[in-house]
């Protein structure tokens, strides 16, 4: 706070932000015992258990025990599922606890204030299972995340279903009204009060009826507050609430009276002296009388460690510069409420006022560090803390963090300008003015109203503990809330391990995937989780995730063969093959005796130039008894290790086992082709034409066979044929333009160069033919740039591409 000037008493007024107000109606439903304080010290019995709609034990209400059974009857469901061994239902079963556990988090996140974790927490567990409790949940952290619109949605999707919900109804219509909708949002309220009246909803109505312009809507607000007292029965405790929300719509006379009724009844009424008191400081002006001190007393009497009394005493004494006494009661409250900045503050100037310059700065330190992002409360007032520590700084000797304070206080100084001017504006334009030497209410963050800061919107982290500390509960309950937030981890790790097994064993790996890394995101100790995410990522395809958690399980243990071999695998797919070999070797004769490793091991080794290894452990793969389509893989890489012999042995093999299997005939031929057998290559070729008549690979691999033999019309007539029909084929355009360019046609040439390049743009040979074709028509320019080019890819490109099995492992 700022001085009487600078409006910051009335703002410690304003008690409820509307997403406080909505939120009260969740934690309802969460704990038994609320209160009325609005302070952060412990709270306090009251002769109403549901008359406070900001702060609540941690007693579990009857619902929140049946959400936990609930929680405990659908994990059973589902291990009994599992170990029945019907994976469909032990997946649905696992969402459905899943989606519980998640809600049970999300409610905790909101009475931590932490919003827009909570969102990301209630759209998840959505995701799982859809719940109109759930929605409205999320509908009320949107709320608190600063998300209305999204809030008014989710609340409507649930009345299109449910048009009687009176959770929804209520958070809806408080959004409406926050919006300025006050028709719409009474509309709800009422509807909501209809249908099942409650203290809470018709307390609702009540601030709903204050805030309409409409003044029937006013007087009917009396009515509505009537009706709280015969379904609760009287009390001091209700009489607060009505003046608070009298107080909040201005109406300061019936603030004032309500009060006092709330002393009238009960004189030890928890706050009831002290919103008097500060009731009638606005009403005067924010000067303080003796009888406004001693309501603040009596509250203190009645309640020495309560937070805002002792605060509000110590700012008044603060005023007169009686700074003893002030900081008797600043301390009490800075006791209690050890990270809210305005204690430390007016600590901090009292101490600077008594020139006691070592306290100054540690206070106005303090201030500024729990102030943080929040620069706006209480209309800058942390500026006072940045003028004085830069004096402070200035006189000892530390002038470059002293001109730091300074230039921020000045920023923050222009920022209150603005901020005033606005306010004043928005009165003016709005016919509004003071009521009575009240000043006009405007929405801010203050000591009574502030909700906790929200930390990042990732759903898996915990709060901030500087955060956890402000939540107005015991140790005890403290305590209580981290052991829920344990637990509830604990199961959705599990029950995300588990569900995620039930997919990959339904072979839905990419999903299994997912929800073992989401099962990891809450419980990083699950045992083997690495392993199945390694597992998953791989036979999903997803090679670079495989690399990573299969490392990781790999060094938690050596000797798992199982995950060295997936690793190799992985690797090896990924193109990265001297890691491959590296991981694979130390299996020896386990990995040439395993068809996938023994394939993989000696294709790599084959790419690294390492031929003669390589061969011997692939004459180990080939013994063992291999499918088809594996035996062709074997046979490719013998063409690879140029043992053409070997090669169309095994594609003899093949043709055996399989006469159906796909391109043999086109494999073989490429194999007599490279071995220089060219009639066995053609009557590959042409076999292979049989069964595939016009096919672009096997017409380019017979015409390169023609060109072997020196028949270049006939090896031109098959790439002019293959380009026909398929323009896009890289191969037949480039061998159709060195065709043309051998035979002095270069225009034609270059045209079927310049397609070969844009089809096959990393092949060296391709820029090389092309800048040769350039150069022919004096294009020196194109010609040097394709030189360069091709220089480039030759020093990076290696062979060919070399064929590898399906991600499955056997």
């Amino acid at each position: 706070m700022s001085g009487l000037k600078s409006g910051g008493p009335t703002n410690v007024m304003r008690l409820f932000t509307s997403f406080r107000t909505a939120l009260c109606f969740l934690l309802a439903f969460f704990f038994a015992e609320k209160v009325i304080s609005a302070q952060t010290s412990p709270p306090r019995k009251t002769q109403l258990a549901t008359s406070s709609p900001r702060k609540n034990q941690l007693a579990p209400t009857k619902e929140s025990k049946e959400n936990g059974d609930e929680l405990t009857k659908l994990l059973a469901a589902a291990r009994a599922a599992r170990d029945s061994g019907n994976v469909y239902a032990a997946a649905q079963a696992y969402k459905q606890a899943i989606s519980a556990a998640l809600k049970q988090l999300g409610r905790i996140r909101l009475l931590q204030g932490s919003y827009s974790q909570a969102v990301e927490i209630f759209r998840r567990s959505l995701d799982f299972s859809e719940d109109p409790g759930t929605r409205v949940d999320l509908a009320i952290a949107e709320v608190g995340a600063h998300r209305p619109a999204d809030a008014i949605a989710d609340a409507t999707r649930v009345l299109n279903a449910s048009p009687n919900d009176t959770r929804a109804l209520t958070v809806r219509g408080r959004t409406l009204l926050d919006q300025k909708d006050i028709h719409a949002g009474l509309a709800d309220l009422s509807r909501a009060v209809e249908t099942a009246p409650s203290v809470e909803g018709l307390y609702q109505l009540g601030i709903a009826c204050l805030a309409s312009p409409n003044a029937e809507d006013k007087k009917h607000a009396t009515e509505v507050f009537a009706q709280m007292v015969k379904l609760a029965g009287n009390s001091g405790s209700l009489h607060v609430l009505f003046g608070r929300a009298y107080r909040d719509a201005n109406d300061m006379p019936f603030a004032i009276r309500e009060f006092e009724t709330a002393v009238s009844l009960d004189t030890r009424t928890p706050h009831a002296h002290y919103f008097l008191g500060l009731a009638h400081l606005a009403v005067n002006e924010w000067k303080p009388t003796p009888e406004i001190r001693a309501e603040l007393l009596k509250e203190i009497q009645f309640y020495p460690r309560d937070y805002l009394a002792n605060y509000m005493f110590g700012f008044l004494a603060s005023g007169d510069r009686d700074y003893a006494v002030s900081d008797r009661y600043l301390k009490v409250s800075a006791e209690v409420s050890p990270n809210v900045p305005e204690p430390w503050l007016y600590l901090g100037l009292n101490a600077y006022a008594q020139e006691d310059m070592k306290h100054a700065e540690e206070y106005l330190r303090k201030a500024v560090v729990f102030t943080g992002d929040d620069v706006g409360r209480s209309n800058f007032q942390i500026r006072r803390a940045y003028v004085s520590l830069g004096r402070i700084l200035a006189t000892s000797g530390r002038a470059e963090e002293s001109e730091q304070f300074l230039t921020k206080a000045r920023d923050l100084q222009k920022k209150s300008m603005e901020s005033t001017q606005q306010a004043i504006s928005g009165v003016i334009l709005g016919g509004g003015g003071t009521m009575g030497g009240v000043v006009p209410l405007q929405p801010d963050k203050s000591v009574e109203s502030a909700a906790l800061t929200p930390v990042g919107a990732s759903p898996f982290e915990r709060p901030d503990p500087s955060a956890i500390a402000q939540l107005n509960v015991s140790p005890e309950q403290k305590k209580a809330i981290e052991s829920e937030e344990t637990r509830l981890r604990a199961v959705l790790g599990l029950s995300f391990n588990d569900l995620a097994t039930a997919e990959a064993i339904g072979s839905q790996f990419r999903a299994a995937l997912g929800h073992y890394q989401e099962a990891g995101q809450w419980d990083t100790s699950i045992s083997g989780l690495q392993k199945n995410i390694g597992l998953s990522a791989f036979r999903a395809g997803d090679f670079p995730v495989a690399i990573q958690a299969l490392s990781k399980a790999l060094a938690a243990d050596q000797s798992d063969a199982a995950v060295r071999g997936l690793l190799g695998a992985s690797y090896f797919s990924s193109d990265d093959y001297a890691n491959a070999v590296a991981t694979i070797s130390p299996l020896g004769d386990r990995a040439s005796h395993d068809p996938i490793l023994g394939y993989a091991w000696a294709a790599s080794l084959t790419r690294l130039g390492d031929f003669q290894p390589a061969s011997k452990i692939l004459r180990e793969v080939e013994k063992l008894s291999l499918p088809p389509d594996a035996l062709l893989l074997v046979g490719k890489l013998w063409v690879d290790l140029e043992d053409y012999s070997r090669a169309t042995s095994v594609f003899e093999r093949v043709l055996a086992a399989d006469p159906a299997q796909p391109r043999v005939h086109y494999s073989a031929g490429l194999a007599y082709l490279r071995w220089r057998h060219l009639p066995e290559a053609i009557a590959q070729f042409n076999a292979q034409l049989q069964l595939t008549p016009g096919d672009p690979d096997t017409l380019n691999g017979l015409g390169l066979v023609y060109l072997e033999q020196g028949q270049r019309e006939q090896a031109g007539g098959l790439f002019r044929s293959v380009v026909q029909a398929h323009p896009e084929n890289g191969n037949a355009q480039y061998q159709l333009g060195k065709l043309l360019l051998d035979s002095g046609n270069v225009n034609d040439a270059i045209a079927h160069l310049e397609l070969a390049a844009k089809a096959m743009p990393q092949s060296d040979y391709v820029h090389y033919q092309l800048q040769a074709a350039y150069r022919k028509e004096e294009r020196i320019e194109d010609a040097d740039r394709e030189l360069e080019l091709y220089k480039e890819l030759k020093a990076r490109n290696r062979q060919a591409s070399i064929p590898r099995p399906s991600p499955t492992p056997q």
